[in-house]
C-alpha cells in the first residue's frame, strides 16, 4: 500500500513538472486566453484581442532578442461568447490540449468566476483578467496575477471622487441586476460603504439603492424613482447599452446631470458610448486606470499602434487593456531572464512577479504601481490589482481627463485604504 502511495505521488509529480514547462520551446513561447469574440459583448472581447496580438508582433519583431534569449511568442484565442460554461471548456482546452504556458487576457466575471478554481489548483500563470471581481485577489492564488482595479476599489474611488471633488453628499446607487453584472455591482457597493464610513463627518451617505434589468422594457420607473430619492450624485454600475439606457431615461425625466452628477465604472470608458449614446452620454463621469495619453510610454505605444496593429483608427480602451494584458505578462519575461537566467518554469515565472512590489510598484507600461509581493494566503495584498484610479468626463462626444493634474501622483485616487 505505502509503494502505491509512493508511486501515485511520484507520477502526481511528474504530471505537476510537465504542465509546468509546457508552452515553451527552444524558439517560442506559446501562451492562450479566452474571452467573448462574439455575442452581445463580443466587441469587447475583440478589442483585448487586436491589442494582445498587436503587442506580440511588436514582441517578436523587437523585443524577443532584448528581453530574453529569442524566443518568439505565439497566441491562441479561445472564444467563449461570454458564456460561463464555454469558458470552462477553453480553460481546459488550452491547458490541456494547446499546452500553453500562461493563459493571459481573459475577459468576463462569468467566465473567470466559473474558472478560477481550475486555474487556481493547476497552477498555471494567470495574468490579467478583463474584470475586477474580488475572488481574483481575496483570498489570493499564487498563480493569479490581476490588474485591472477591483470593483472594490473602485467603489470606494467613487465616494472619494464624489465627496472631494464633486463636493457632493447624497448618494444613490444605481445597479444592473443581471447575471455577469449583479456580482460585480454587490462588491462595488461594498467598497462604496466602507469609503462612507470614513466620510461620515462629512456628511456623505447612501440615500437609494435602485435596480434593474437591461431585459426592461421601460427604464422611466428608474428615472422616477431617482427624482422622488432626489439625490446630489448618482453611481450607476451597469455596462454598455443598459447604462446609456438609464441615462437616456434620466434626461428625458428631467434630470440635469450638472446638477445631479452620474458616475459609473471604468468598464464603460470606451468612445463607443458616444456613438451608442449620442449627446445625452455627455457629461457623465466614467472611472479610468490606465495611464492617461501622455509620457514615453504612450509615444512608444502610439508608433506600435501604427506600426503593427493594421488599424487606422486610434486605439480604444479594449484595445489598451489588451495590451496592458501583454505587457504585463512580458514584464514577468523580464525578470525571469534577469533573475533566473532565462529558465521559464512556472515557479519562476511567479517568483518573477512577485517582485513588483519593488520601489513602490511597478509603474513603466500603462498600469500604474503594480505591487504583487510574496504570496501569503492570508494576506490579500499579495495580489492586490492596480489600487489607483482616476475620472474620466464626456465633453461633446468626446472623453477628457476630470482635472488637469500637475503629476501621476496628482491625479490618481488611491483605493485600497
Amino acid at each position: 500500500m505505502r509503494k502505491k502511495i509512493i508511486g501515485l505521488s511520484l507520477a502526481f509529480l511528474f504530471v505537476i513538472t510537465g504542465w509546468a514547462n509546457q508552452g515553451v520551446t527552444d524558439k517560442e513561447i506559446k501562451i492562450g486566453g479566452f474571452l467573448p469574440l462574439s455575442g452581445i459583448v463580443g466587441f469587447i472581447g475583440q478589442g483585448v484581442q487586436i491589442g494582445m496580438d498587436t503587442y506580440a508582433k511588436y514582441y517578436n519583431a523587437e523585443l524577443a532578442t532584448k528581453v530574453g534569449d529569442g524566443k518568439t511568442m505565439s497566441i491562441i484565442f479561445l472564444d467563449d461568447q461570454f458564456k460561463a460554461e464555454k469558458s470552462v471548456d477553453a480553460a481546459k482546452e488550452l491547458i490541456n490540449n494547446h499546452k500553453v504556458f500562461a493563459i493571459v487576457g481573459a475577459v468576463g466575471t462569468p467566465g473567470i468566476l466559473a474558472t478560477m478554481d481550475l486555474i487556481a489548483k493547476t497552477g498555471i500563470p494567470f495574468v490579467y483578467q478583463g474584470s475586477g471581481v474580488k475572488v481574483l485577489f481575496d483570498p489570493p492564488k499564487r498563480n493569479v496575477f490581476p490588474v485591472q482595479p477591483g470593483y472594490v476599489f473602485e467603489g470606494v474611488s467613487f465616494v472619494k471622487f464624489i465627496a472631494d471633488f464633486l463636493n457632493k453628499k447624497n448618494i444613490v446607487y444605481v445597479y444592473q441586476s443581471d447575471a455577469g453584472v449583479v456580482d460585480a455591482a454587490k462588491e462595488c457597493l461594498e467598497g462604496m460603504k466602507k469609503a462612507m464610513d470614513k466620510y461620515k463627518r462629512k456628511g456623505v451617505k447612501l440615500i437609494g439603492e435602485i435596480t434593474y434589468s437591461s431585459t426592461d422594457s421601460d427604464f422611466k420607473p428608474v428615472a422616477t424613482r431617482i427624482k422622488e430619492l432626489n439625490p446630489d450624485a448618482v453611481v450607476l454600475f451597469a455596462f454598455g447599452g443598459a447604462a446609456i439606457a438609464v441615462v437616456k431615461a434620466a434626461r428625458d425625466a428631467g434630470i440635469d446631470l450638472i446638477n445631479t452628477p452620474f458616475v459609473t465604472t471604468y468598464v464603460n470608458s470606451d468612445p463607443v458610448f458616444f456613438s451608442l449614446g449620442g449627446s445625452s452620454w455627455n457629461d457623465v463621469y466614467v472611472g479610468a486606470w490606465a495611464s492617461p495619453s501622455e509620457g514615453d510610454y504612450f509615444k512608444n505605444f502610439m508608433r506600435v499602434w501604427k506600426q503593427y496593429s493594421g488599424s487606422k483608427r486610434d486605439p480604444s480602451p479594449y484595445n489598451i487593456a489588451g495590451w496592458i494584458a501583454m505587457e504585463t505578462f512580458t514584464e514577468g519575461l523580464k525578470r525571469v531572464y534577469k533573475r533566473f537566467g532565462g529558465k521559464l518554469t512556472w515557479d519562476n515565472y511567479i517568483k518573477a512577479m512577485e517582485t513588483f512590489n519593488e520601489n513602490g510598484g511597478w509603474k513603466d507600461g500603462m498600469a500604474y504601481k503594480l505591487a504583487y509581493k510574496p504570496f501569503n494566503p492570508s494576506d490579500p495584498s499579495t495580489r492586490y490589482p492596480q489600487a489607483y484610479l482616476y475620472f474620466i468626463v464626456g465633453k461633446e462626444k468626446k472623453y477628457q481627463i476630470y482635472k488637469k493634474a500637475k503629476s501621476l501622483e496628482d491625479l490618481f485616487i488611491y483605493a485600497a485604504e
